[in-house]
């Protein structure tokens, strides 16, 4: 009998891990399928602690999803496992106008429901290594304004679609020491739209579009550190490398009237390769967690992201001197603090809640309505029911208010300045996932 459960749980285990690389060639030679939108960096990935907001994500170590986030954590699981997820992103984003160079209205509500999915495995190569694999995202935005709206020569609408996927091993260097480490690739699909202003120069002119249309594949890895102090504290620190996106001849303009194409002609902009890159930022976190019961648990997070090498995200045209069309934001580092609690509220169910903070990478003056977020604030709980116990069902929500963002951007003759807040900008997330172990 034990050597037919053996047979068993080896043929499962077979069959998880060729449904991860099946994913994984799906991922590379496809256009990109998990949407995220709404921020930028996104810790919500479908899994369990988005009922703490990602609080002590680092050290928590209770499921397969730290194949993605801390490879070393992998050596606190008790068995090999699989996490899935699923989730839905609501996104309301409506612009109040204050001030605008050429009229309009306030664009509508910018956001709307988008989808996005995990799956991550970590299974145990021997006593000491193990190996994990997982799919999801980590980065991503998607706003689309009204054509008409008073921000059209900065934007009309933006969406960076991306899925990366996760190759990692971590291994035990002491008993309560552990060093991990990933390999990531990120495929991104760039689509951008932009007003161009005919009319200072064709009054007859209706607006062209400068259009951005591009996907590339960018390389990364991160670096975990997993340490327990006692058996009921534990700590976790991760690095994970900036990732370079070059979207290569990317820039392409229509309905440009005579007199504007013939200037930019003159400047150099047209008839050139026109490229857009930008970074993904390299990130440090720290995490902890402590068990101060039997049943109960508290965990946190401080996280360090180096958004003054994001770089360029957008593109317009402000003036007919331009040589390029793409436009450097130049951000500022920013900081995020996390804080959750997680306990047994009865025999086979787990109750969690948390909230989150994170600082603003830019001011008014520098914001874009491409990204319009402030300091950010999130709320989350959820619910997690252990049918067994190989399987475990959840679902959790998270409220994230991006703050009013406002924006004061003189801009140039073609595109005018553009001033305002925006009266209502946040994000509702609703996940369920799956832990099933082997």
């Amino acid at each position: 009998m034990q050597e037919e459960n053996n047979i068993r749980i080896l043929l499962q285990r077979c069959c998880v891990w060729h449904l991860a690389f099946v994913w994984i060639l799906i991922l590379l030679f496809s256009a990109p399928g998990s949407a995220e939108a709404g921020g930028v960096w996104l810790y919500e990935i479908g899994t369990p602690d988005l009922g703490v907001a990602a609080a002590g994500r680092d050290a928590t170590a209770l499921d397969a999803s730290v194949a993605i986030t801390n490879p070393a954590a992998m050596t606190n699981l008790d068995r090999p496992q699989l996490m899935a997820g699923l989730q839905a992103l609501f996104i309301d984003t409506q612009f109040s106008t204050q001030e605008s160079g050429f009229g309009g209205g306030d664009g509508g509500n910018a956001g709307g429901v988008m989808p996005a999915a995990s799956f991550s495995y970590a299974d145990k190569l021997n006593d000491s290594v193990w190996l994990g694999i997982g799919m999801g995202s980590y980065f991503g935005l998607g706003l689309n304004y009204d054509d008409d709206w008073s921000g059209r020569y900065y934007v009309k609408e933006a969406s960076l679609l991306t899925a990366g996927a996760t190759v990692s091993m971590g291994a035990d260097v002491t008993d309560s020491f552990a060093v991990g480490l990933g390999l990531n690739v990120l495929v991104a699909k760039l689509l951008m739209k932009t007003a161009v202003n005919n009319l200072p120069l064709e009054s007859s002119a209706a607006d062209g579009e400068l259009k951005a249309d591009a996907t590339t594949t960018g390389f990364g890895g991160n670096v975990g550190l997993f340490y327990k102090i006692t058996p009921n504290v534990r700590t976790g620190l991760t690095y994970r490398t900036p990732v370079r996106l070059k979207f290569d001849d990317a820039i392409s303009f229509s309905g440009l009237g005579s007199i504007l194409e013939q200037q930019l002609v003159n400047s150099g902009l047209l008839g050139k390769n026109l490229d857009i890159t930008f970074t993904v930022p390299q990130a440090i976190s720290f995490s902890l967690h402590y068990d101060f019961t039997p049943r109960w648990a508290v965990m946190g997070s401080v996280s360090w992201q180096n958004w003054k090498e994001f770089g360029v995200l957008e593109t317009s045209i402000e003036d007919t001197n331009v040589s390029d069309a793409t436009i450097d934001l130049n951000y500022t580092d920013t900081w995020h603090f996390a804080l959750g609690f997680r306990g047994r509220i009865a025999e086979q169910w787990i109750w969690s809640i948390g909230a989150a903070y994170d600082t603003s990478p830019c001011s008014e003056s520098n914001r874009s309505p491409i990204l319009p977020l402030d300091r950010q604030i999130r709320v989350a709980t959820g619910i997690q029911y252990e049918v067994d116990e190989d399987v475990t069902l959840g679902v959790a929500y998270e409220y994230l208010d991006a703050g009013k963002a406002k924006i004061d951007r003189e801009g140039g003759p073609l595109t005018g300045p553009l001033k305002g807040e925006y009266n209502t900008n946040h994000i509702q997330y609703v996940a369920v996932n799956m832990q099933w172990k082997f």
